[in-house]
């Protein structure tokens, strides 16, 4: 019998961890991750002991291989419905969200599901790679801790730009790798004085500055310390993306203060986040890029859509793809 094929994944978000456990038993899989931290823009932070949702707020359900995975994890605690209406601001019903299209949440946050769905992954945190290298089935990484490999395959799942960037030139995908496009986004998480009760657990705004308020505590397992998760709206954050992080901090705090009253010791404590790649404007089309003659491919969201469940399909799809070329012996 045939050792197994080698195969780097680039990125510990819902498609790497996704694209990891589908392979898992078919190939010897190594994920390289640049952080220090699972799930990409699933993502939960402490600040003074409050936690905020910094990243994706949801997620919906509708493919039946994401429900299935999505059960297993509610039934381990990780997941569960958060059942709190989204409100428009200045309101406008027609806006609101239908009442059928159900959403879900990480519990206690939104990192618990990527950290369930990890735990059987070999990950090396902390490892940006900086170049890939070598020849179809025998590809070298070079990272910041040296070089890695060799490996059979490589595949990318970080945002387009990211991934354009890594995969050599004879990836015959990149132009459409090139023709996705992704916004990018501020948070800005505020802890509210005890007893505050903003009248809405979320809300769309329809703001110059921002998009999206939430009150991160009414979701399932959460603190029951009042705070604020505040996402600007991507074409201005797109245009601020290099302004000074603390006039943008600045002008994120007028806004919410339009909607919302904050004390002096509310907006003083504000911590702010810059997601370059946050949210996919236009998506390559197609539901993954797979190159079977470099043994290279790419998946994520940016394939098909701006949404966690996106992220789930891509990669399952290019995980069903890419298994036959796996068992092939050499």
């Amino acid at each position: 019998m045939s050792d197994p094929k080698r195969v780097a994944i680039i990125g510990a978000g819902m498609a790497g961890l996704t694209l990891a456990r589908a392979l898992a038993g078919q190939a010897s899989v190594r994920i390289f991750e640049k952080s220090g931290s699972i799930g990409g823009r699933m993502a939960t932070r402490r600040i003074e002991g409050v936690s905020f949702d910094h990243g994706a707020q949801y997620f919906t359900v509708r493919d039946p291989q994401f429900r299935d995975m999505l059960d297993k994890a509610a039934a381990d605690g990780v997941v569960e419905r958060w059942n709190r209406d989204i409100v428009s601001l200045p309101a406008a019903p027609e806006r609101d969200q239908r009442p059928d299209d159900a959403r879900y949440v990480g519990t206690p946050g939104m990192t618990s599901l990527p950290k369930w769905m990890a735990r059987d992954c070999d990950i090396t945190f902390n490892a940006r790679v900086a170049s890939i290298s070598g020849t179809p089935g025998n590809w070298a990484m070079t990272t910041n801790a040296g070089e890695e490999g060799p490996f059979d395959w490589v595949v990318a799942t970080a945002p387009a730009p990211q991934s354009a960037a890594l995969l050599p030139p004879a990836f015959v995908h990149h132009e459409a790798l090139h023709a996705i496009r992704m916004n990018g986004c501020f948070t800005l998480m505020v802890t509210l004085q005890p007893g505050a009760t903003p009248p809405f657990a979320a809300a769309r705004v329809d703001d110059p500055v921002i998009g999206w308020i939430s009150r991160n505590d009414t979701k399932p397992g959460r603190d029951h310390v009042p705070c604020l998760v505040v996402n600007a709206n991507p074409e201005w954050s797109d245009r601020h993306l290099e302004v000074p992080i603390e006039t943008v901090r600045a002008r994120m705090i007028e806004a919410v203060c339009r909607y919302i009253p904050l004390g002096a010791a509310e907006a003083e404590g504000a911590v702010i986040k810059r997601w370059r790649y946050a949210n996919v404007a236009r998506a390559a089309g197609q539901p993954f890029l797979l190159d079977e003659e470099q043994h290279m491919g790419c998946c994520g969201d940016g394939c098909i859509a701006g949404r966690v469940e996106a992220a789930f399909q891509s990669a399952s799809l290019l995980a069903d793809a890419l298994l036959p070329a796996l068992r092939e012996t050499t």
